[in-house]
């Protein structure tokens, strides 16, 4: 069998070109949902989207991914292509031992994948090889001590959140969305922090966070004047639209003393960017961030080193088993 994967990330795409792509996600599942003998998977993280492709013959695959590439050409302009079980099997230990995110190392990619490879949409082809890829990298995160469960998102932003609400006795923090992001934060109530969730989807999900969180779960509905009487926005939807607009800020900002933070980590983004140029507000981005982030993962860089070592020699092992 012959493996191929496609993929685009924040590494070759700007949040711009990359938001585009993710809104036409279905589009995309949906093209590969029909690529005949073989089958494919699409993985979709806030930081990539993959397509893994099983084959019985390299043209095949080549076929394919020049017929996608003539259907979505804005996502051939991003793109890398990992050809041949090897260098994709290379390719998923990377990823699922945090070596290809933002934040090195992270915790939340690993249990992204195994939720992912468990999806009866995955081919068994592909679902075993990333099987024996998550093993392998469990193994390796533990022996390159990559596994602290506070090297999150949620942990980064939060410590810089506590730095800008330096001279606030309390101050309020609106969570948007329910899913894994706004669990992450839910972790980290700080006594000075009030937190309020809001889902456009899951209530009850966001009900059962905010009682661990110690705060509240409100309506969407309400999210204008929430957003009024709080200090801290967080993003973490999965909403495929722009949930915060330009115009609802012309209510929003007459009412406030204080300046607005926003940190919009839902891809595609639940605020829109023109945003950014309204005074009195503060708006980061998965990519604007990236220097918070690349200062975080300074101390993991020996235990990045590691882990890249020790994928190398499983890499070798598994090249052996291949070819025999």
């Amino acid at each position: 069998m012959y493996f191929y994967l496609i993929g685009i990330d924040y590494k070759r795409s700007a949040i711009d070109a990359r938001e585009n792509l993710y809104r036409r996600q279905h589009a995309v599942a949906a093209y590969w949902a029909n690529t005949g003998p073989g089958g494919s998977a699409v993985l979709v993280t806030c930081n990539r989207m993959e397509i893994y492709g099983v084959v019985e013959y390299a043209d095949d695959a080549a076929a394919h991914i020049a017929g996608f590439f003539k259907e979505f050409p804005d996502f051939s302009k991003y793109a890398y292509l990992k050809l041949t079980k090897e260098r994709v099997f290379g390719h998923a230990l990377r990823l699922a031992c945090g070596l290809e995110s933002q934040i090195k190392g992270e915790l939340q990619i690993a249990e992204q994948l195994d939720a992912w490879i468990k999806d009866a949409a995955v081919p068994g082809p592909v679902k075993d090889l990333w099987d024996e890829a998550l093993e392998n990298a469990q193994e390796i995160r533990a022996a390159a001590n990559l596994n602290d469960h506070d090297n999150n998102i949620a942990a980064i932003v939060f410590a810089d959140i506590e730095k800008k609400m330096r001279a606030k006795e309390k101050y309020e923090v609106l969570i948007i969305g329910s899913g894994k992001i706004a669990e992450a934060f839910a972790d980290y109530g700080a006594q000075r922090a009030h937190f309020t969730f809001v889902s456009h989807r899951n209530h009850q999900k966001a009900r059962k966070l905010a009682e661990y969180a110690g705060g509240v779960a409100l309506s969407l509905r309400d999210l204008e004047h929430l957003a009024a009487q709080s200090d801290i926005v967080i993003g973490a939807s999965s909403s495929p639209h722009y949930i915060l607009k330009k115009e609802h800020f012309a209510e929003i900002l007459p009412r406030r003393r204080y300046p607005l933070y926003i940190y919009d980590l839902a891809m595609p983004r639940d605020v829109e960017p023109l945003v950014a140029g309204i005074g009195g507000v503060c708006l980061y981005n998965l990519d604007t961030l990236e220097p918070l982030f690349s200062e975080h993962n300074k101390p993991f860089e020996k235990s990045v080193a590691l882990a890249s070592e020790l994928i190398e020699d499983r890499l070798a092992v598994f090249q052996e088993a291949v070819h025999g």
